[in-house]
């Protein structure tokens, strides 16, 4: 899947991925639903679809820093 065939709540939460890291690095899921305007269980949902697109769309990146909130999710290199 290409990022340009992305809808519905997939592009929501790829925007908002996008938009927090330009503006303050990687989010960790609680930020980007704040950030898309969705809750908790649309926003993993749409995240996980976009964990296993083939070309990978995002990438999942174990937060080292605490407090421990999670992993925190980047785009994946646009080829």
């Amino acid at each position: 899947m290409r990022v340009e065939e992305l809808s519905g709540d997939d592009a929501t939460v790829y925007r908002a991925v996008a938009e927090a890291e330009t503006a303050t690095g990687a989010p960790h899921l609680q930020d980007v639903a704040r950030r898309a305007g969705l809750d908790l269980d649309r926003t993993r949902a749409a995240v996980h679809r976009l964990l296993h697109t083939e070309p990978k769309i995002l990438h999942e990146v174990p937060d080292t820093d605490p407090p421990d909130l999670g992993p925190v999710y980047e785009l994946a290199p646009r080829t």
